[in-house]
């Protein structure tokens, strides 16, 4: 955007604007697309330390349960 903002020359204005225009539609189309959200909080939820040691946790507890009931 500084270029755009800063350029007399209005075929680079042009072409800055358009490229801004172009990452912000690619930038939508990612946080709008379901399957990129599920898969990056897939993602995070499987390398976050602490919630790994919870799932492990609420697993153990579960085959507690199963064994003792």
């Amino acid at each position: 955007m500084n270029t755009a903002q800063n350029t007399e020359d209005k075929r680079e204005k042009i072409q800055a604007l358009s490229l801004a225009k172009e990452c912000y539609s690619m930038k939508l189309d990612l946080l709008t697309n379901a399957t990129v959200i599920d898969d990056a909080i897939r993602f995070v939820s499987s390398h976050n330390p602490i919630l790994v040691a919870m799932k492990m946790n609420l697993m153990n507890q579960t085959i507690m349960k199963t064994k003792m009931g």
